[in-house]
């Protein structure tokens, strides 16, 4: 499986290595919920899809965790900056990192593992 890339102008970053299974890219629509005083649930459909992207990083080298730190503080900056990421199968998406910190956390010796996220913008 080909590695994931994020691209920003003239910035990329590539992982080592490929994300880990399962995948898990769901598609969600956009329904904010609330609940009367009474219990009674109210939902209001915006009609608008989202497609979510969760990269499950598995024993990711610490020269990766170093990578994406400088990329989420400096590139794309959080949620701030929109990029492209091109997936394993060579599809570009235009998205933004829903993380405020790095989701990566050591799990051996120079080794980290998490789940990045990202929105793909509608």
């Amino acid at each position: 499986m080909p590695n994931i890339v994020f691209t920003k102008g003239g910035n990329t970053f590539t992982f080592s290595k490929g994300r880990s299974f399962p995948l898990d890219d769901p598609d969600q629509v956009n329904v904010p919920i609330d609940y009367s005083e009474g219990g009674q649930l109210y939902a209001y459909n915006k009609g608008i899809a989202e497609k979510f992207f969760n990269i499950v990083i598995g024993r990711g080298s610490l020269a990766d965790y170093n990578s994406f730190s400088a990329w989420l503080l400096n590139v794309a900056v959080g949620p701030l900056n929109t990029f492209t990421y091109t997936d394993e199968d060579g599809v570009s998406h235009t998205v933004r990192l829903m993380d405020t910190r790095n989701p990566l956390r050591g799990v051996a010796h120079e080794l980290y593992s998490g789940t990045i996220h990202l929105r793909e913008e509608i």
